[in-house]
């Protein structure tokens, strides 16, 4: 069976308010700012990571991809010129980034399995499935619903 792939690019502007609302939702703070640079980091920074702790039920009900990474964002302040570096998960961002989508009606397919990518100034949220075929009729698509 051939596998579908969709890709919501969004830019540092939209996944800094996707971050500072989700992490609101859980009483943690981020400082103004915009995101400069955000890269994965290494196993330690994982293991180390309070936000690890954070689950969410859209986690499991939208099937988002377990991700053992840790995530460095670093983000510049304007009014007092100062870099702050946070240590976020994967998993953390990509829920945050699928409540983006709701806020903003962006359309989810919740058996997609979702993981989180970056490139050097996007984030992006991967949507794989099983791609249906002639053979596969007897299966439901895609709808408005899902």
């Amino acid at each position: 069976m051939a596998i579908e792939i969709r890709r919501l690019i969004f830019n540092h502007n939209e996944a800094i308010e996707a971050i500072k609302a989700y992490a609101a939702k859980n009483n943690v703070t981020f400082p103004n700012g915009k995101i400069i640079r955000a890269k994965f980091a290494g196993l330690a920074e994982f293991e180390i990571n309070a936000f690890k702790q954070i689950k969410s039920e859209v986690q499991g009900s939208y099937n988002v991809k377990e991700d053992p990474r840790a995530v460095i964002l670093t983000i510049f302040s304007e009014e007092t010129l100062e870099q702050k570096y946070f240590n976020l998960t994967a998993n953390f961002i990509s829920i945050a980034l699928i409540e983006y989508c709701f806020a903003h009606k962006i359309m989810l397919p919740k058996d997609a399995e979702k993981s989180l990518d970056m490139t050097d100034f996007n984030m992006c949220l991967d949507i794989s499935r099983d791609s249906f075929t002639g053979s596969d009729k007897s299966e439901a698509r895609l709808s408005l619903e899902d």
